[in-house]
């Protein structure tokens, strides 16, 4: 039985409207990279020790309000950047430069974006930057001498609100996931200039989280879908292709979720976020999802975001969790 427990809350001024956790030290300890209603981008160093400090390490402000991040290594240096695509339909890349933070470049998409991700499409030492707007384009971009270049364009027949990497056993590349609003799981991989699709299944309801990783160590990622807000479904890869193994109906609408094997009980999990703070552990057994434990942070809450990384350096992964204007830190244990 796993038990969640907070140890800590950090409150803001504004709106806390996205969480990741990022090793941005390059020093094996993830750091929580806050976006806010102002538009900052603002990166901290948690101290568990010592009263649990929080210190500011990196900050971009005066954006517009972001609509959507991915993080990854795009312009090739070994430490992570930021893409940030704003609510001005202008896709920015935020380059991390020995702990400074900073605009490289900025690319207009001439529509909201609506998803964006950082994977690694050609097999190479840099990231690619896919990302989505609401004119239905999905867009391939490469980092180029100083500037995203566009690498391939498909117009889809509907918008799309979340992408997310899947990776393969033998593949040097990664592929990547998503699902509309009509209720369809899409695989697709970058190849010949292109964007093609691999694979597609039916997963009932309008999708609009969609997450991967491995949670069997198998080393091919498992897809985890959203769609009509409370409806969980799991998905893998068999054979080339999309197979389902189970679905769970969530007592809330899910506003984040993550899925992998985070802590090493034996099994994979699932950890959603809702709309009323709660946070979930689901775990994978025999194909069958199963709820391990839960937590409410908050009294009031309309939405909330999670992240999960190592951040006091312990090979042990934490959780983050951003409810409006508080950010709290999470210990998951074993009992």
């Amino acid at each position: 039985m796993t038990k969640l427990e907070v140890i800590s809350k950090v409150t803001f001024k504004e709106v806390i409207t996205s969480v990741e956790l990022v090793d941005f030290l390059s020093n094996g300890r993830a750091n929580p990279v806050v976006s806010t209603l102002n538009g900052d981008v603002i990166v901290y160093e948690i101290e568990k020790s010592g009263g649990d400090q929080v210190n500011e390490i990196g900050r971009v402000s005066g954006l517009p309000p972001l609509a959507a991040m991915g993080i990854g290594d795009v312009i090739g240096n070994g430490t992570p950047d930021f893409v940030i695509g704003g609510l001005d339909n202008i896709l920015r890349v935020l380059v991390n430069m020995d702990g400074n933070l900073s605009v490289e470049a900025a690319t207009p998409l001439g529509s909201l974006p609506t998803a964006v991700v950082v994977l690694n499409v050609l097999s190479d030492d840099r990231s690619e930057v896919v990302v989505a707007t609401t004119d239905g384009h999905l867009r391939c971009y490469g980092w180029y001498d100083v500037a995203l270049d566009k690498l391939a364009d498909k117009v889809l027949e509907r918008p799309i609100f979340s992408i997310q990497p899947i990776h393969s056993r033998g593949l040097p590349y990664s592929r990547f996931v998503f699902g509309d609003d009509t209720g369809h799981l899409f695989v697709y991989q970058y190849a010949d200039d292109r964007l093609h699709e691999r694979a597609k299944i039916s997963a009932g309801g309008e999708i609009s989280l969609v997450a991967t990783g491995d949670m069997t160590q198998d080393g091919n990622s498992e897809i985890l879908t959203v769609s009509d807000g409370r409806n969980l479904s799991l998905f893998g890869v068999v054979k080339g292709a999309l197979e389902k193994f189970d679905s769970v109906k969530a007592p809330k609408p899910v506003t984040s979720v993550k899925i992998g094997k985070f802590w090493d009980n034996g099994i994979g999990q699932i950890v959603s976020s809702h709309s009323n703070s709660t946070i979930t552990v689901l775990g994978f057994v025999g194909n069958r999802i199963v709820e391990d434990t839960s937590l409410k942070t908050s009294k009031k809450s309309t939405e909330s975001h999670i992240a999960i990384g190592d951040i006091d350096g312990d090979s042990r992964p934490e959780l983050v969790q951003a409810v409006s204007t508080d950010l709290y830190l999470i210990d998951v244990l074993d009992e």
